[in-house]
């Protein structure tokens, strides 16, 4: 699950910050950060060769957050394309974000040099030099060990009145050699237990309705899987969706050049022109 704020509740305690439950809470918060002299976002879209797909996931996760489920869904599978408005006007929000000096501490072409693993560092450190992290549920994986952190759902406009939309990738089954063997296990993994099982290990989250979510083997999972069934609705990755060409390609590279240029509307002709290439 991707839809997520990585905080330290101790720093917001002491800076009497609370939760942020819309947009326009969390970018007065990030605001408020600013006022105090700390940076409130710590921003890295560095990954060796796949560099630039950390941002991706925050268009995508913007994108659910002022677009309607269709226009993500049409805009996946380049019915509209990247040159619309409302997807450079998603690409400009992000920027609002990671192109903000202010709020990164950083100047852009520092953000897409920053390794993802490293760019929560800076929540932890003391004085920490900036307070969130927006990245995916695996991120506590490389944090500083002993780290005291929590994490929110990143919050939804108010304004657009869209929901409480989650975006994720996921495990899909299927059978490809038909036996009674293979359908009996199908069977099975619909049901509450055979998700419960897992639930109890690390790294496990399931959507399913009919679950104890008291089973998650702790309480950073179970808040997990408590905000992902209680989303109005769930996108996979649009990136992951994508051909290779433009998901693992031209989207991230785009979104690199986008944070040294800041010019949306030409990295996203520029997204388009390879789309247009491989049809």
């Amino acid at each position: 699950m991707k839809s997520l704020v990585w905080y330290s509740p101790a720093v917001f305690d002491e800076l009497g910050y609370d939760i942020p439950t819309t947009m326009e809470e969390l970018i007065a918060l990030s605001d408020q950060a600013v006022a105090d002299g700390i940076a409130p976002w710590c921003i890295g879209v560095g990954s060796e060769a796949a560099t630039g797909w950390p941002a991706t996931d925050w268009v995508e996760d913007i994108m659910l957050r002022t677009q309607p489920l269709d226009v993500y869904d049409q805009w996946v599978a380049n019915d509209i394309p990247f040159t619309d408005e409302r997807i450079t006007g998603a690409m400009e929000v992000f920027g609002s974000f990671a192109r903000n000096e202010d709020y990164t501490g950083m100047t852009p072409s520092e953000v897409v040099s920053t390794d993802f693993r490293d760019s929560p560092d800076g929540v932890f450190s003391v004085p920490p030099t900036c307070l969130m992290h927006r990245q995916a549920s695996f991120i506590p994986t490389f944090f500083p060990e002993g780290a005291d952190f929590d994490f929110f759902y990143f919050p939804p406009f108010e304004a657009e009145d869209l929901g409480s939309p989650v975006l994720g990738a996921g495990t899909v089954w299927a059978i490809t050699e038909d036996s009674e063997a293979a359908r009996v296990m199908i069977e099975f993994l619909k049901t509450p237990i055979a998700h419960e099982i897992w639930m109890a290990q690390s790294g496990f989250l399931t959507p399913h309705s009919g679950v104890d979510t008291a089973l998650y083997g702790d309480d950073t999972l179970r808040g997990m899987g408590e905000i992902l069934l209680g989303a109005t609705s769930f996108r996979f990755d649009a990136s992951d969706l994508m051909p290779a060409e433009i998901g693992a390609g031209a989207f991230w590279t785009g979104m690199v050049e986008y944070l040294r240029t800041g010019d949306a509307a030409g990295e996203a002709q520029r997204i388009q022109d390879a789309w247009d290439a491989i049809k």
